[in-house]
């Protein structure tokens, strides 16, 4: 299987800010594999809270997250895609 997803990248807290939100709105399949409260929390809110929620949020939060999320991100290209 593999998968076209794409998850931005991120230096900052705003370009963290808007690979999360990216992530949430497409769902990938190893978003699954990612804990944390405030996913749980931003899953459930709408698209405005969620960008929201996350402004006011502690940077460390934010990009504690993001870090999590990119290593999910990367764990599944490595499982799923042939390296040549």
């Amino acid at each position: 299987m593999k998968s076209n997803y794409i998850m931005l990248e991120a230096t900052n807290k705003d370009e963290a800010v808007k690979s999360i939100l990216n992530v949430i709105e497409e769902n990938p399949l190893w978003l699954n594999k990612v804990n944390g409260s405030l996913l749980a929390i931003l899953r459930v809110l709408s698209e405005e809270e969620r960008a929201f929620l996350l402004e006011k949020q502690l940077d460390e939060h934010v990009i504690d997250l993001f870090v999590n999320m990119k290593q999910e991100y990367y764990n599944y290209k490595d499982i799923t895609q042939w390296n040549y």
